[in-house]
């Protein structure tokens, strides 16, 4: 279903027996397990050195998912119009809305084009991707002008789904119902450092009436080694401090 983004690392053996047990206790800590997702990178947009996103299927995917209503929910005519267009890293002295058209009109002879038009053709023919990008791109123009695209629903992902779900919410407002909803979809996929951070770390859930104790003891820990312990890309963060 994924690529994980866990680093596995190798355990440090201690040889000598008298110490063992003493050293293991003192090095080892308890964290609630993750199970990574391929998707959180692009949530926090960390999209410069993935990889995975990079992948033709992959991208395929995404935009599948994002045709199920989250393009014309996220592509509304102020973000398509605005100028200059700027969203994270991104700055476009230009809309956004020509910033599509012209990608797609520059495909077909790149290297006539401008410079950032023929490096962005340039970089997507060395990673493989361009076909797809360019067929990406066309979609997101006609679903912009209004144009019905056939959704491929095999290739629509519901964690990604309902990860953007989440998100959304998170915009719109939360209450009891759709907090706990929340909690269920990271508790079934072993998001359960998401999980915990939804009850207590994060503040967007922090005014709601949960009835956190009892939730938290449907969650899963792990011991993991100090010494080797590695970063975790987790969907739902500690933002309380």
């Amino acid at each position: 279903m994924k690529q994980t983004l866990l680093t596995i690392f190798i355990w440090t053996i201690v040889f000598s027996c008298t110490s063992n047990q003493t050293t293991e206790k003192e090095h080892l800590t308890e964290r609630y397990i993750e199970q990574e997702s391929p998707f959180t990178d692009l949530f926090y947009y960390r999209i410069k050195d993935n990889q995975w996103i990079r992948q033709p299927d992959n991208i395929m995917t995404v935009h599948e998912t994002f045709k199920k209503g989250f393009y014309e929910m996220y592509l509304t005519p102020e973000i398509l119009d605005q100028k200059p267009f700027v969203n994270g890293d991104l700055y476009y002295n230009v809309t956004l809305r020509t910033k599509i058209d012209s990608l797609v009109e520059t495909y077909s002879d790149y290297q006539s084009a401008s410079k950032f038009y023929r490096e962005f053709w340039m970089r997507r023919k060395k990673e493989k991707n361009d076909s797809t990008v360019f067929l990406v791109l066309t979609e997101v123009q006609q679903i912009i002008n209004g144009d019905s695209v056939e959704v491929r629903k095999e290739m629509v992902n519901q964690e990604f789904r309902t990860m953007i779900e989440i998100v959304t919410d998170w915009q719109n407002g939360l209450d009891n119902r759709i907090a706990l909803s929340h909690f269920d979809f990271l508790q079934k996929e072993k998001m359960h450092q998401s999980a915990y951070n939804l009850l207590y770390e994060n503040f967007f859930y922090s005014d709601l009436d949960l009835k956190k104790d009892s939730l938290k003891k449907t969650l899963t820990t792990e011991k993991v080694s100090l010494d080797t312990i590695e970063q975790r890309d987790v969907f739902i963060t500690d933002n309380t401090k």
